[in-house]
């Protein structure tokens, strides 16, 4: 078995024992049936003796038998699961530094125990298309489990469960219209047979429990009794804040292990959290205590330059298949045919190089004592945001109305900079000006979405639909950005092969390609500058 990485997207139902699994021929897609022999697995869960796994939705097994024997670390983000990996090595039945690594986000320094032994017979049915790939599997385990380091460590529980996965995803989408429909099919063939949706995200949880984490964006405030997310009332300043860093602090956690394993876009998403905690606090400042905030903001603001090499890097990377296919007739036209192909690999090794070394660079600072000792300080923070000792009763007791106003001051902040750009002549200067234009308006999309997304707060529809305009004119300006990126290492990477003798005719055209598609969304900014702030266009 080799490490792999993979979304897992699965139902799980309680059976009775006696019950048989129905014929799902023909049902969402599924043209015909293969049925495998049973198999024998067996599998050990670890925990720490606090269950800090449990509470941030992480499982971790070591697992023997079946196709997939080995080290299994699976991370839940919303109705599915990152699940990785890993070979069982030489190791008996302590956790190997490598897997420990991947959950050490979470444990930080304390101990894996084992909290739980199953043994699975396992008889799967694979769901076909009418080519004879597979779509999903559906599984019938009868199991026996036993808690390892509790009370109930003697008593063995038995039950039965049917699961139902999907293996291929965008076939599932061709065949069924989309997975949500397709497991939502299987599972009324199910359900009709006597299956019951399972309330227990895992087996495990079956036999040790679900843990609340102190952290999650529901669980109550420390101090003051509150529930910190929003429960239907009208939510105070301290609720509504706390839940939303809170639930911005268990995001970066859960991209930690994928940016330590170099999942795609994993680099780039752990940025996209640390900024958003960032916006948070930066806009909503005047309600914050300014001593505990200003630390805090300085410690994601490390965690996010840790970030920027190895991110800018993967951006311009990517760039250079996108750019060569963006021009007339493709890769392979009139024009990308010009293109040498020592151009193009030179363009790709360059920042595949800068990549690998600023991801090294940023797993080494990751291991460190400062990251965990950060982690820590941001965990003591979201506990219960800290407000400012100056906030008066009122305007504690009204989220909304203490937060709009700070939310369009951040609007005021945009627009100022953006009539500073259409007014500066130096076209360097300008750029420089476009880039902080697009990171305050990325400032205000994150303040005002993130709120949303953890509370749902009604912050004002004017106010919405401000903020997707900001969205917009970041995502215009990004492109720009990521322009003007690519154009200087067009640039320099020419520089580099006009001293080794190299044609360089294709950095030309490449650089020269760029020109239109600044001037195309420069244009597009400005629009957007003007609908933003509320003028006829």
């Amino acid at each position: 078995m080799t490490e792999t990485v993979q979304v897992e997207i699965e139902r799980k139902y309680d059976i009775d024992g006696q019950a048989s699994l129905p014929r799902l021929n023909g049902v969402s897609g599924v043209a015909r049936v293969r049925y495998r022999p049973p198999m024998a697995l067996e599998a050990v869960y670890f925990d720490t003796a606090d269950r800090d796994l449990s509470a941030n939705d992480v499982t971790l097994r070591r697992r023997t038998g079946g196709t997939d024997a080995g080290w299994h670390v699976k991370i839940g983000k919303g109705d599915r699961r990152i699940e990785m990996q890993s070979p069982l090595g030489s190791e008996e039945l302590s956790v190997p530094r490598r897997i420990l690594d991947l959950v050490r986000v979470h444990v930080h320094g304390k101990d894996l125990v084992q909290i739980a032994r199953l043994n699975t017979l396992r008889s799967v049915v694979d769901l076909m298309d009418g080519q004879g790939h597979p779509l999903a599997e559906v599984s019938d385990d009868q199991v026996a489990a036993m808690s390892v380091g509790f009370r109930a460590e003697s008593r063995v529980q038995h039950w039965r469960e049917w699961e139902v996965e999907v293996i291929d995803a965008g076939r599932v989408t061709s065949s069924a219209g989309g997975t949500q429909d397709f497991l939502d099919g299987v599972g009324q063939v199910l359900e009709t047979a006597g299956a019951r949706v399972s309330a227990a995200g895992s087996k495990v949880e079956k036999v040790v429990g679900k843990t609340t984490d102190p952290l999650d964006p529901r669980a109550p405030l420390v101090r003051h009794g509150e529930t910190a997310g929003h429960d239907g009332g009208a939510p105070g300043v301290r609720s509504v804040l706390t839940a939303t860093v809170r639930a911005q602090v268990r995001t970066l956690k859960g991209w930690d292990p994928l940016v330590r394993r170099n999942v795609e876009d994993s680099v780039h998403q752990y940025r996209v959290s640390c900024r958003t905690l960032r916006s948070i606090l930066q806009t909503y400042a005047p309600l914050l205590d300014a001593g505990a905030t200003k630390a805090v903001v300085k410690d994601l603001k490390k965690l996010g330059q840790l970030l920027s090499v190895a991110r800018d890097a993967e951006v311009v990377r990517d760039q250079v298949a996108e750019r060569l296919e963006a021009l007339p007739g493709g890769a392979r036209g009139p024009v990308g045919g010009l293109i040498p192909g020592r151009t193009v690999r030179r363009l790709q090794q360059s920042q595949a190089r800068t990549y690998d070394l600023a991801h090294a660079r940023q797993l080494k600072r990751m291991r460190s004592e400062w990251y965990f000792e950060v982690l820590d300080r941001l965990d003591a923070f979201a506990l219960e945001v800290p407000l400012s000792a100056e906030l008066s009763a009122e305007a504690e007791s009204g989220a909304a109305e203490a937060m709009v106003p700070l939310a369009a001051d951040q609007v005021d902040a945009v627009l100022a900079l953006a009539a500073a750009v259409a007014s500066e002549q130096d076209h360097e200067a300008r750029i420089e000006l476009m880039h902080e234009v697009r990171k305050e308006a990325k400032r205000l999309r994150y303040a005002v979405k993130a709120v949303q997304e953890a509370t749902g707060l009604d912050l004002g529809t004017e106010l919405v639909a401000r903020m997707k305009t900001a969205k917009r004119l970041q995502e215009a300006l990004g492109e720009h950005r990521d322009s003007v990126m690519f154009q200087e290492h067009v640039l320099d990477t020419s520089r580099t092969a006009a001293q080794k003798g190299e044609d360089t005719f294709g950095y030309g055209v490449l650089f020269a390609a760029e020109v239109a598609t600044q001037a195309r969304t420069e244009a597009e900014a400005e629009a957007l500058v003007t609908k933003l702030a509320g003028r006829p266009s």
